[in-house]
């Protein structure tokens, strides 16, 4: 009846929206510093695309990204300012009840676009014997945006992304076309599919959102999240995305594995090689007395001694400081690198004078010599020393 109210159809249940990837949005909570700030600006639909109907004009894609990208920021659990509308607390500043410094500022703000919308060539088939026949159509369109988190101090982009989705149409039907007491029956039925356009765009958003937050951390700290991606509803492989990143990590952890096992199968070393190793730079007073032999054992040294030397089964490589520094230049090693290898110098000159004739080293040989005058030493006791100063000089400037 006109003067009734019509009954209302009652469809599926209101939900809240949850997609793929909002698990591994919730898994960064409490990973990012919470003193830094974060905003969204505008991020508009810039495909050129309408369309028209019997309801009016209207565009294809939502002009809603904005708030898609600040729910997912959200759900990350960082810090989020508010720069989608200022609309209220401008007012009250003209007002005078609203003072606008009192706001904090946003360190970090997203902004971007949703950039290509493109139909791709659809296809179909359809078989038909005596008028009895299914058929198939497909059609896909290609959707692609960009987006970036600027360094609101400093204006520069520190993190971008660009994703691209394809989204399937299809079509499945079967007709019956026939006769039957010579009148035509013609039947037609079937369903088709078709991905949800802006259910979509919010999937690639949260993508997005969430690979612009870990391309500024360490792989190792959100590696185990990303594994929560599903590879089926996602692919970002590129260099200078998570997933390359997650690729060097991984690639460093196979070499460190690799070093690791070369190691454990090395041949084992005496405890004075372990201690020489442990301690390089010894002084010349230490030097003098390893090499000073005691009253009590010089006869039975001076016996060794005359005895011929059994020849040695692999000469050991060694080379002399000075051909290090003679590859080097001073200023790609500094002073204080420098310096640590001439004190080596002097120490292993002092040792060596301080000797006995009877144990003075033979002279080095032109091809184990340095190209230098300096004395020669083992390559691995300046690397050492090399490491230890630029571990110095990397605590000392973190301090």
């Amino acid at each position: 009846m006109p003067s009734q109210d019509v009954e209302l159809f009652d469809g599926p249940p209101v939900t809240d929206i949850v997609t793929t990837f909002d698990e591994a949005l919730y898994c960064l909570r409490g990973r990012i510093d919470s003193r830094m700030t974060f905003g969204v600006g505008g991020i508009p639909d810039q495909t050129g695309r309408d369309q028209n109907s019997t309801e009016g004009t209207g565009r294809f894609v939502t002009q809603g990204a904005g708030d898609i990208v600040q729910s997912a920021l959200f759900n990350a659990g960082v810090t989020l300012i508010n720069r989608r509308d200022m609309g209220s607390a401008a007012l009250e500043a003209q007002w005078g009840i609203r003072d606008l410094s009192q706001q904090r500022p946003a360190n970090l703000v997203v902004t971007g676009s949703i950039n290509s919308l493109d139909f791709l060539p659809g296809g179909g088939a359809i078989a038909s014997v005596g008028g009895i026949g299914p058929r198939y159509r497909q059609n896909r369109i290609l959707v692609g945006m960009d987006l970036a988190m600027t360094n609101n101090a400093t204006g520069q982009i520190v993190a971008n992304i660009a994703l691209r989705k394809q989204l399937v149409a299809d079509e499945l039907g079967f007709m019956v076309a026939t006769t039957s007491d010579n009148e035509i029956v013609d039947l037609d039925f079937g369903g088709s599919r078709r991905e949800a356009l802006h259910f979509a765009l919010r999937e690639m958003l949260q993508l997005a959102t969430f690979e612009l937050l870990t391309q500024l951390m360490p792989p190792a700290q959100y590696e185990d999240c990303r594994a929560i991606i599903d590879e089926t509803m996602a692919v970002i492989d590129g260099e200078q995305t998570s997933g390359g990143q997650i690729r060097q990590l991984e690639a460093r952890r196979e070499a460190q594995a690799a070093a690791a096992a070369a190691a454990a199968q090395a041949t084992p070393v005496s405890a004075e090689e372990v201690s020489a190793a442990t301690s390089p730079a010894q002084d010349a007073e230490t030097a003098v007395a390893t090499a000073t032999p005691s009253p009590a054992t010089a006869p039975s040294t001076q016996t060794v001694a005359a005895e011929p030397a059994p020849a040695p089964a692999a000469p050991t490589p060694q080379m002399g400081s000075s051909a290090i520094l003679a590859g080097i230049s001073s200023s790609d090693l500094g002073p204080d690198v420098r310096r640590v290898i001439e004190e080596q110098d002097r120490a292993a000159a002092a040792a060596r004078q301080a000797q006995p004739a009877a144990l003075q080293p033979p002279a080095p040989r032109p091809e184990t010599a340095g190209s230098g005058s300096g004395p020669v030493t083992n390559a691995d006791d300046v690397t050492r020393d090399l490491m230890n100063m630029s571990a110095e000089t990397e605590t000392d400037s973190d301090a």
